[in-house]
């Protein structure tokens, strides 16, 4: 077999778990795309919101969220991921349902906090049913193909959102809030077949067995101040995910002499390249040493890339255009080993038997970017010109030196506890 066609291959997923997977994460990114690429209108022309309501309702659920999940987190580590989002994904058809039927503000604000809750929850159960099907690097290109796919599903759901949007009508705006809460039933029912997969739920590790998760296993996420850190730090690194749907379209059409249509260039290449490239960007990040070693390349392209975007408000139209398009090849570059090293960074650091709330919390600091990040972009990648993208440039690297840091700190503290916890033991049995 000839390596072109090996590449080829490698871009579906293997038949099995994984190929359900990522067809339930395939079907329900068609529905959030659709949703998310309405959402805004939705809220100010059929429920007649204010922008201030609307951002009060929003950072508020996102705020709920944030403790929902973690909440949920240590239920499923007790009952099983697959259950938990199974649960989840039927809640979403009657959450969505319901807001897709407000009328007012306190109805808006229900049915925020309710979605957004579930929503929030749904990606470290989703990750933790990966882990506990999969091992080491399968389920690490397990994720990288939910990841594929869940790009392209996103882009065909906002091309179907376009006609609503061209319609401006009403009942087309609710019916994109509708088919968001359809397109859970089949991811419902796509992972409840998944049991026949499921391995069997792990215990926490015993401190003298191994010595580099026992603190971990006795203690809570929320109180592992080195664990918090690597969350803390991932969530500024996830900034990258603003600038390309925040930033760069305002930075092209407001701060450059590009055209217009290089903000539909640049989500295409973005989603063209994460789609065949973010498999075999896992390969990187296959073990806990080499993907805190990607964070250091992570954190040097995504620099790069703010500091290209950055010059572009200084060329012509042909040079800005070229200085962009190198810019999003590097930005996508960064957040695909992101993605991949971030996997890895928070598998390895989850306990077993209290790995979903561990990945939970992991998160936060995903959720607290997708509640500051747009704030923060906007004010240093448009507002502040182009020294704001060097700053972005600086934040990115101070970003993955701080995760990696992190990374290590929170193994020697948890190697230091079982190594006292060992102590202690050979102390009681003298």
């Amino acid at each position: 077999m000839n390596t072109d066609r090996k590449k080829i291959i490698d871009i579906i997923p293997p038949a099995g778990a994984a190929r359900v997977l990522v067809t339930s994460g395939f079907v329900g990114s068609i529905g959030t795309g659709m949703f998310l690429t309405g959402s805004a209108l939705y809220y100010t022309r059929v429920i007649h919101l204010s922008p201030l309501q609307v951002g009060l309702g929003l950072s508020l659920a996102g705020l709920i969220g944030m403790f929902t999940s973690v909440l949920l987190g240590r239920l499923a580590d007790r009952t099983g991921p697959r259950v938990i989002l199974v649960g989840l994904h039927i809640f979403r058809i009657f959450a969505y349902i319901g807001m897709a039927l407000v009328a007012n503000f306190w109805q808006f604000l229900i049915a925020v906090v309710l979605v957004t809750s579930a929503d929030r929850s749904g990606p470290p159960a989703n990750q933790a049913l990966v882990g506990r099907i999969f091992e080491k690097t399968e389920r690490l290109r397990t994720m990288a193909y939910l990841r594929a796919f869940r790009n392209v599903g996103l882009g065909l759901g906002a091309l179907l959102a376009g006609l609503a949007v061209e319609s401006d009508a009403s009942w087309a705006y609710r019916l994109l809030v509708f088919g968001n809460a359809i397109s859970f039933i089949p991811m419902a029912f796509l992972v409840a077949r998944l049991k026949r997969f499921e391995r069997p739920v792990p215990a926490a590790q015993d401190p003298v067995d191994e010595p580099s998760k026992p603190a971990a296993a006795r203690a809570r996420p929320l109180r592992e101040i080195p664990f918090l850190s690597v969350s803390l730090a991932n969530g500024f690194l996830m900034l990258h995910d603003s600038i390309l749907f925040v930033a760069l379209p305002l930075w092209i059409v407001g701060y450059t002499e590009a055209p217009p249509f290089m903000v539909a260039v640049v989500l295409i290449i973005n989603t063209m390249f994460t789609a065949f490239g973010q498999v075999w960007w896992t390969r990187m990040a296959e073990s806990l040493s080499d993907a805190t070693r990607a964070l250091t390349t992570c954190g040097t392209v995504l620099a790069l890339a703010s500091a290209a975007i950055g010059v572009a408000h200084y060329g012509n139209a042909l040079t800005a255009s070229v200085l962009i398009v190198v810019g999003v090849l590097l930005l996508t570059a960064g957040e695909n080993l992101h993605a991949a090293a971030a996997w890895q960074i928070s598998y390895d650091l989850s306990p077993a038997g209290q790995q979903t709330q561990y990945l939970a919390v992991f998160n936060l600091g995903t959720n607290v970017h997708d509640t500051a990040g747009p704030m923060v972009i906007t004010a240093l990648g448009v507002s502040a010109g182009p020294p704001g993208w060097l700053g972005l440039a600086a934040i990115f690297l101070l970003a993955s030196t701080a995760e990696r840091y992190s990374v290590g700190w929170t193994s020697r503290t948890r190697a230091a506890a079982a190594l006292s916890g060992r102590l202690h033991v050979s102390e009681a049995t003298r």
